[in-house]
């Protein structure tokens, strides 16, 4: 006797010779005659239940198109339609990236559908094997986990297999900015180029590459000596000014006396290209007035001068922004006004980045308050 289910549930029926009997409409071939899945049971639970895991597996696989893919096939889509039109500009540049070099040439020929934990393990392995550091691995598990979080989304696949994979430990790159000695023979360096005064700024005000490029004359105040940052300069396949990634990005940036100057001698030499700040409102423009792209200013600009001051290939142009940072923690700057300072959202972030440098400053001031107490420790008096 046939039992009346919901549509979409399929049918269960008991047949003469005491068995029971399921079918399931599956899918529909292009003419819309329906495909059918039959499976059987002893007793009508047990049918129920096969019919319910039919289900599961029909309504994973009602959407699925791309799970018949590869694993590359899926992850160059997910790129170009989903974090190209949704994520960040750099976050695109970083997760294409990613999936280039450390996914698609291991595991990209494999099938979506046919993706499992056990080939994960052994995509890493191959990877350690082959000399890629363990943040390049982080890095590359932390991209497929989020492509494959939105395939389970997507319903293409039932669940995501990089649940199964142990994220190597990150090694953090320990800063060594330059000391006082090594920023004047750096500023030295940077007087005769008409964009040196960039480089300076950098390492006496803590500012990325992108919110330099991106600095406007009507952001920045001499009288009162601060720069306000509002934008930065985004390099992809063009050029962009977005807003700082996150609300702290927003800030305003107290100026020294040796950022003042410098801002008044790029003021300066603006003139004398002729790039009034009225016409071209660019602080630090190319030669045509102009936004900077970051590989031409590397190339023409920060290397020369890196070398003509002596100082090592690697330290790299982010490296003023620690700079700064280490300038602040010396001359007894509390971390939460660096944190500001710097526009780091998280409080945690400064104090990780700057840890070693504010143990430094700690020994320091350790070493200073040893010197004032002994200088105040009453003096020994002879024994009568």
């Amino acid at each position: 006797m046939a039992r009346k289910r919901a549509d979409g549930e399929g049918t269960v029926t008991q047949r003469s010779d005491g068995r029971w009997m399921g079918r399931l409409s599956v899918s529909r071939d292009v003419d819309g005659k329906a495909h059918r899945l039959t499976v059987y049971g002893s007793t009508q639970a047990e049918v129920v239940e096969k019919l319910k895991n039919l289900r599961q597996q029909r309504d994973t696989n009602a959407k699925s198109v791309v799970s018949k893919d590869s694993v590359a096939g899926y992850l160059t889509r997910w790129i170009e339609n989903d974090v190209e039109v949704n994520g960040e500009g750099k976050t695109h540049q970083e997760y294409e990236a990613t999936v280039r070099r450390y996914i698609s040439p291991f595991i990209g020929h494999i099938k979506l559908s046919k993706l499992d934990g056990e080939q994960l393990v052994a995509w890493q392995g191959t990877l350690k094997k082959k000399g890629f550091t363990p943040n390049m691995r982080h890095r590359s598990i932390k991209v497929l986990s989020v492509a494959l979080n939105k395939a389970v989304k997507l319903r293409l696949i039932p669940f995501s297999p990089c649940n199964v994979l142990d994220k190597p430990k990150l090694t953090r790159k320990e800063v060594t900015p330059l000391e006082p000695q090594q920023c004047q023979d750096l500023f030295a360096a940077c007087k005769a180029h008409r964009l040196g005064d960039l480089i300076v700024l950098a390492a006496m005000t803590g500012l990325r590459k992108g919110e330099l490029f991106a600095l406007n004359w009507n952001a920045v105040n001499l009288n009162e000596g601060v720069v306000v940052v509002r934008k930065t300069l985004q390099e992809l396949r063009g050029l962009t000014l977005k807003e700082p990634k996150t609300s702290a990005g927003k800030r305003v940036v107290s100026l020294d006396p040796v950022a003042v100057e410098a801002l008044r001698s790029r003021l300066k030499k603006a003139k004398a290209e002729g790039f009034e700040p009225e016409d071209v409102p660019v602080v630090f423009p190319n030669e045509r007035g102009g936004y900077l792209r970051g590989s031409n200013f590397d190339r023409w600009v920060w290397y020369p001068i890196r070398k003509a001051a002596g100082v090592a290939d690697t330290f790299v142009f982010h490296d003023l922004r620690h700079t700064q940072a280490s300038l602040m923690l010396a001359s007894g700057v509390d971390l939460k006004v660096i944190q500001k300072r710097l526009g780091h959202r998280d409080f945690a972030t400064t104090a990780n980045t700057y840890s070693h440098l504010l143990q430094n400053a700690q020994n320091e001031a350790v070493e200073k308050l040893a010197a004032m107490m002994k200088k105040t420790a009453p003096k020994d008096t002879e024994e009568s």
